[in-house]
């Protein structure tokens, strides 16, 4: 199997829930071709916090301008991406790589210049050495932070880990898709968790604001997985065990 899932920012800072992802993964790691491709909003936020800048969104995106964007590189990259590796590698996963989408230009964008250094529209997913290491059954770590062409140079910028999942299931074709959060699921105006989701349902969640904040793009995202992919299914939770909310054509 096709495995892809996003692990939010908030999951690796519970231990408790990292372990039970981790435990998910080591079931299935040698047979089936994992990529994981890790946020880490909070743990920048607390680093900026650290250096006094007041983070800022625009529409649940963070907006990044040149100090942030050293700051997001150095926590994702570096800081979760390499403490990620280490607790896979201690929990007996050792065919594991960390990466950006810098590396081999894995995800080339548009800059968004109302979010700073910040690439929305992806131009280029080059999936090449993805593939390889996927194919000799590694599993795959993946930082959003990618490129943008400026001119006639790239610049380094922070990409939406929800969008770098839809950018790159074009080329992965996973069978299974997984958001795992802090958050159940999606809910409804009475805090009902939604059990079944249909992509035709999303906008009016989104006009009605039944859902707000980061979860918007998040469904965004997912719109776009089923509208390039032959995804039947996508997962938002908070328990990699659980399916919280299934997401259906």
């Amino acid at each position: 199997m096709k495995l892809l899932i996003k692990l939010s920012g908030k999951v690796i800072d519970d231990e408790k829930q990292l372990n039970s992802f981790l435990g998910f993964i080591k079931k299935r790691y040698g047979k089936d071709k994992i990529l994981i491709v890790h946020g880490g909003g909070k743990q920048v936020s607390l680093w900026m916090q650290k250096f006094s800048i007041e983070p800022k969104f625009v529409n649940g995106l963070r907006y990044t301008d040149e100090q942030t964007l050293e700051i997001v590189t150095g926590v994702l990259c570096g800081l979760i991406n390499k403490f990620l590796i280490q607790k896979f590698i201690n929990y007996g996963i050792t065919k594991v790589v960390g990466l950006s989408c810098v590396d081999n230009k894995i995800l080339v964008t548009q800059l968004d210049k109302k979010l700073g250094f910040v690439g929305r529209e992806v131009e280029e997913v080059n999936f090449e050495l993805l593939d390889l290491l996927l194919k000799k059954r590694y599993v795959v770590l993946l930082s959003s932070v990618g490129l943008a062409k400026q001119k006639k140079n790239f610049v380094v910028v922070n990409i939406n880990a929800d969008d770098v999942i839809s950018a790159v299931a074009v080329k992965f074709n996973p069978e299974k898709v997984i958001f795992l959060s802090d958050v159940e699921g999606v809910f409804d105006n009475n805090n009902n968790l939604i059990k079944s989701l249909k992509i035709k349902d999303i906008d009016r969640l989104i006009t009605q604001k039944i859902v707000s904040s980061g979860m918007v793009p998040k469904l965004r995202s997912i719109e776009r997985l089923f509208l390039l992919c032959n995804i039947k299914e996508v997962f938002i939770t908070n328990d990699i065990w659980k399916e919280g909310t299934k997401i259906i054509k």
